[in-house]
């Protein structure tokens, strides 16, 4: 991704707060996006996603807070004086339009010659891969092609800034991928700063640069997708992204606590008094099964419970001999078949330190 030669971000936000009466739906957001960049803002229902795009595009003004596109404080600014395009869910098609007519229509209220019109929808009706249906109608195109054709639209007046409400959540789960690779692409080729709101963690995974994401109105982490499935920042981040094991202890050192009969290590150590009561988070395929030594951190004799098939792999419950913890891991076909794990096997069990998260349980 590229900044701006000033070193500013393209997009800055700082202290935005949303009220709708006495509702806080966004509360002192600040972030930077940079130019080329594709960003997600990622959440459940109700968590300021939208709100916070809205905001951006000037559909919903902010309550506080400032805003910066470009260098250029957009803040208070009608929607048609800020340099964005943007695609809903809902496509939002005009049914009574050609294909033509929808994606040239930002041009034409522009008022740009005709011949400009003509040869700019069809670098984007191109671009989007349907050429060849200039003449149809909306209701004559599937799902997944009239996106295409919201995103040809949105892309006319070629925008500073993309932004992408739930463009797929309307969509079946095949159509969906393929799009999702086909947005991306686009995105990279045409180097246009984007974001898109999603509550789909997969999408975020898979097309985003950075992944921001928000509950109840705050930013919880903002961070490469790797990074915040990998090393989630709170246990809402880790339960939200992917599947964990929450395993409920207390503190003995800053780097050990005591889980449900079981001592486990884990790094980076975190300041908390010895005896807190925290929460040691793992995902289950970072359990490893492979080449354990007889001893060492976190090795344990783990007894085989109930083993389903998924396809790839089995979800296996484990549990310590000797305590009472019990924990989900997912063990490949490979390694189940080479190991010979059935379910009652005792086998030897590895949780890597540095794989375990460790937060502070809340009060009460």
């Amino acid at each position: 991704m590229t900044r701006g030669s000033d070193g500013e971000a393209y997009l800055r936000i700082r202290g935005v707060t949303k009220r709708f009466g006495t509702f806080t739906a966004l509360e002192a957001v600040d972030l930077d996006v940079h130019e080329g960049e594709f960003v997600a803002f990622l959440g459940p229902s109700g968590c300021g996603k939208t709100t916070l795009l809205r905001a951006i595009s000037g559909l919903d003004v902010q309550s506080e807070g400032r805003i910066w596109q470009g260098g250029r404080e957009i803040s208070t600014l009608p929607v048609g004086e800020r340099d964005f395009g943007i695609v809903f869910q809902s496509y939002a098609l005009f049914p009574n339009l050609t294909i033509f007519d929808n994606v040239a229509y930002g041009l034409v209220a522009a008022r740009r010659p005709k011949a400009e019109i003509r040869a700019r929808v069809a670098e984007l009706l191109q671009l989007v891969g349907l050429a060849d249906q200039t003449a149809k109608y909306p209701a004559q195109l599937s799902g997944g092609q009239q996106q295409r054709v919201a995103l040809a639209r949105a892309l006319a007046l070629s925008p500073g800034l993309l932004l992408l409400d739930e463009p797929l959540s309307a969509l079946d789960a095949r159509v969906r991928a393929r799009l999702r690779g086909e947005i991306r692409d686009l995105q990279r080729r045409l180097g246009i700063t984007t974001i898109m709101v999603t509550h789909d963690q997969e999408e975020a995974l898979t097309m985003a640069d950075r992944i921001v994401v928000m509950n109840h109105g705050r930013i919880e982490q903002v961070g490469p997708p790797d990074q915040v499935y990998a090393r989630p920042a709170t246990a809402f981040v880790a339960d939200f992204i992917g599947r964990m094991n929450f395993l409920p202890g207390r503190l003995l050192a800053a780097n050990r606590a005591e889980v449900q009969g079981a001592g486990l290590a884990f790094a980076p150590p975190i300041e908390l008094a010895p005896g807190a009561p925290v929460t040691v988070c793992l995902r289950p395929e970072d359990v490893v099964v492979r080449a354990v030594p007889e001893t060492g951190p976190n090795v344990l004799a783990m007894q085989v419970g109930v083993m389903e098939f998924i396809g790839n792999h089995f979800q296996t419950t484990l549990h310590a001999l000797g305590t009472s913890l019990n924990l989900s891991a997912d063990l490949s076909i490979n390694a189940v078949r080479d190991l010979g794990i059935a379910a009652g096997a005792t086998i030897r069990v590895a949780l890597p330190p540095e794989r375990l998260r460790v937060f502070p349980q809340p009060p009460g």
